[in-house]
């Protein structure tokens, strides 16, 4: 079955892809980008042949469950994949459910950072970022591979921040969720590694495997914000895209209270009040 690990984004998921593959995929000590290909972005168009093209985003919602299927059917194993998906339903599509779905490593942040850090990435404005953050309408085009495959962009519903971050921990399936917050992960990775490895210990049924605190130690030494911003600048990063900003870029100096303007701030937290209270952020 598949484990999700889902965001809204410019959450912390990479960070997250990061600490897992590292800790569970590596053979050596050093931290590579190749790493994160253990934890694909789940791509329809990845699994579908060209015999049997995609003609429209309409064709790829309705492929999402059988493409799961297709997948668990394959691999005799739990897989990770990573999701800026809402787990949604969609002209009578599900996204996913619990038929397809072991668990779900949700990563949260707070709204008014990911407006801060997602206003640098895309290059546009607080403005522009806080009301696509509200529109729960929203949607990301794929990765570059479907449009060559088929000729269509491709989406990722992401939805509002709220409807993201709702779909998911509150999820309809009982799919079991481990939420993860951003904040919680930098003040203390080793916690909230350890709350994941023991979540993903449940789903897989391995009571008796132990956590190996000299190879977490490493894992989150490698996969520090200096490391993966030092990797990027020498080696490049595929998932910047042709940004011109760095995917790794402001982390802790990417503090709301200090750039944000007030009128932003406060229509965030008005429209998101009810879930940065559950979530303490407010």
């Amino acid at each position: 079955m598949i484990i999700w690990i889902a965001s809204y984004p410019k959450s912390g998921n990479t960070w997250v892809r990061a600490l897992i593959a590292h800790y569970f995929f590596s053979k050596d000590k050093k931290f590579y980008f190749e790493i994160l290909k253990n934890i694909p972005n789940f791509n329809v168009s990845d699994f579908i042949s060209e015999k049997t093209p995609l003609k429209s985003n309409d064709d790829v919602i309705k492929n999402w469950l059988p493409t799961q299927n297709f997948i668990n059917k394959k691999f005799k194993r739990n897989l990770f994949f990573k999701t800026h998906n809402a787990c949604i339903k969609k002209n009578g599509n599900e996204f996913t459910n619990e038929k397809v779905s072991a668990g779900c490593i949700y990563v949260v942040r707070d709204p008014r950072n990911v407006v801060t850090s997602y206003k640098n990435f895309e290059n546009q404005t607080y403005k522009d970022v806080a009301k696509n953050m509200i529109d729960t309408k929203g949607y990301l085009s794929s990765n570059e591979s479907t449009f060559k495959k088929f000729g269509i962009k491709g989406i990722e519903i992401i939805s509002s921040w709220a409807e993201n971050y709702n779909s998911w921990v509150h999820n309809k399936y009982n799919i079991p969720v481990c939420l993860i917050k951003y904040e919680n992960l930098c003040i203390d990775p080793f916690r909230e590694f350890k709350k994941i490895f023991e979540f993903l210990k449940k789903i897989n049924k391995e009571e008796k495997t132990q956590i190996d605190k000299e190879r977490l130690k490493n894992t989150i030494e490698e996969t520090s914000f200096e490391n993966l911003k030092n990797l990027e600048k020498k080696v490049g990063f595929l998932e910047k895209q042709n940004r011109k900003v760095d995917f790794f870029n402001q982390g802790k100096e990417n503090n709301w209270k200090e750039i944000l303007p007030r009128k932003i701030s406060s229509e965030i937290e008005k429209k998101f009040s009810k879930e940065m209270l559950e979530l303490g952020y407010l």
